[in-house]
């Protein structure tokens, strides 16, 4: 189960740097296109799926 719990860590990281990265290119360029928002919404998914695996592990 501790490996079930660093997957889950690991999945939120990658979530999280992609929804910031989204956010930067939005702001560098003023405005988002298709790509940041494909990018925003999958790194949420991953984000929360990671939460549910971390959370997962603790019982």
């Amino acid at each position: 189960m501790k490996a079930l719990f660093y997957v889950g860590l690991g999945m939120q990281l990658f979530g999280l740097t992609a929804v910031g990265l989204c956010f930067v290119s939005g702001i560098q360029n003023g405005d988002y296109g298709r790509i940041e928002l494909l990018q925003l919404v999958l790194g949420s998914l991953v984000f929360y799926i990671g939460n549910y695996l971390k959370g997962r592990s603790a019982n």
